[in-house]
């Protein structure tokens, strides 16, 4: 296992000049990795896409929130029928529970889904992390570490931390759902 610091970029340009600061401040081609992290959701994890096998940590509770909604909705929406217009009957209360229902799903998940808590952040219920491009450096010389951290700060890398990995022309065993260690 290697030593990895590493940090994302929102512009390319920085990520470009930090690889620029790293190569003068000693560190050889083949100890920087750069690589593009697509946003949450779209690094296909999973078998069927995706990132995570069954959900990530912001969104667990989204099915409760759609049934309950529909469930508001339907009655909503049948109320709401009947009070329209009595011509139309049976016909017009159940077309306005449907559509009650559905609006009440949407709004129901989307009322439920939100930002994970800290505490439940793990590699199966990931915090979701924006995209941007990568900058990883191996730093297993002596003071490598330090002086990693210090350029990709200098040039505003965000999530700025430390990593155990495989390091093989590159960084190859990342994984953008596991978010960095404290430096």
């Amino acid at each position: 296992m290697s030593k990895i610091i590493a940090g994302r970029f929102d512009a390319t340009v920085d990520a470009d000049a930090a690889i620029e600061a790293l190569r003068r401040e000693g560190f050889a081609r083949d100890e920087i990795d750069s690589f593009y992290v697509p946003p949450a959701g779209q690094n296909a994890m999973a078998p069927w896409g995706g990132d995570a096998p069954r959900s990530s940590a912001g969104s667990r509770f989204a099915g409760f929130g759609a049934v309950a909604g529909a469930l508001a909705g339907a009655l909503l929406g049948a109320l709401v029928g009947l009070a329209v217009d009595s011509r139309y009957g049976a016909v017009a209360v159940l077309f306005a529970a449907g559509v009650g229902a559905y609006l009440g799903s949407f709004v129901g998940t989307v009322r439920k889904v939100g930002a994970a808590r800290p505490a439940e952040v793990s590699v199966e219920h990931p915090s979701e992390p924006k995209g941007g491009r990568m900058v990883a450096v191996n730093a297993e010389r002596p003071q490598a570490d330090a002086a990693a951290l210090k350029v990709l700060r200098e040039f505003r890398a965000r999530d700025v931390g430390r990593a155990d990995g495989t390091w093989r022309n590159g960084w190859k065993d990342f994984d953008p759902r596991a978010p960095l260690m404290t430096p």
